[in-house]
């Protein structure tokens, strides 16, 4: 069984960025499983009525779990830091956490953050370059182990994948105000197209990212918004670039094409 790695920030951010594709990848049989840094303590609370801090987090914590339920799931794992500090953490000590839990499990492919964090959040680009850090390890460390073993190739290497939102998805979406145009203090402009190197198709698992997505009534305000529009490219496609495959970086050229999977 191939096995999927989830590494997020907060609670929401595994099904507006992979929903789609975990429950693909759950259906035709991998393990998915999810690191999350934080449990949102800081984020809206919607119709909740409750202050942010602790109770909130509890609060998220349980609409991810049930948002994990819904995908697919098997294992949620809370790193347990608060809320809008990552970028505060000692040098190291978010990407040991994660890299130590890559080599106790030994997953096939891990997604996380581009470099932007989508939406420009502190935590998500902080979480972005810690997973790769860790994953750089992850890869050397699978190297040294199997790379003796001669039915090891290089085919068999880990991948680490970014989720991201196509500069083209992101001008639309925010002439339609599905997201602003400016998001933590700079413009929300995606990521070029031309670097996107994987596009999964979602279409059948809409209703699943959808109820995911919904789980999160805390985030209604956002979830709403992102659900309002019926022709939004996100309910029906999510997109990634292919970072590294083992310890090979990895960068889109002129002739290659856009792979319709993981």
């Amino acid at each position: 069984m191939k096995k999927l790695l989830l590494v997020f920030a907060h609670p929401d951010d595994e099904s507006f960025s992979t929903g789609g594709t975990v429950a693909k990848y759950v259906k035709s049989g991998w393990r998915a499983d999810l690191i999350c840094a934080t449990r949102g303590e800081s984020g809206s609370t919607g119709p909740v009525d409750v202050p942010t801090g602790e109770k909130l987090g509890e609060i998220r914590q349980k609409e991810l779990e049930k948002a994990g339920v819904i995908l697919g799931l098997s294992s949620i794992t809370f790193l347990g830091y608060t809320d809008g500090t990552l970028g505060e953490l000692n040098s190291g000590e978010l990407e040991e956490g994660i890299y130590q839990y890559m080599k106790k499990e030994i997953p096939d492919c891990i997604i996380t953050f581009d470099t932007t964090g989508i939406s420009n959040h502190p935590d998500h680009v902080k979480t972005c370059y810690a997973t790769t850090y860790a994953f750089q390890k992850y890869a050397s460390w699978i190297k040294d182990q199997l790379g003796k073993n001669p039915e090891y190739s290089e085919d068999q290497a880990p991948k680490l994948y970014y989720a991201c939102m196509p500069s083209s998805v992101a001008g639309y979406l925010v002439e339609k105000k599905v997201v602003p145009a400016q998001s933590f203090g700079l413009p929300w402009r995606g990521v070029q197209d031309k670097f996107i190197t994987t596009a999964i198709d979602i279409s059948k698992f809409t209703a699943v990212k959808k109820k995911a997505l919904l789980s999160h009534v805390t985030q209604s305000d956002d979830v709403n918004r992102f659900l309002s529009l019926a022709t939004n490219p996100l309910i029906r496609q999510e997109h990634f670039i292919l970072r590294m495959h083992g310890t090979q970086e990895i960068f889109m050229g002129k002739g290659d094409r856009i792979a319709n999977k993981l």
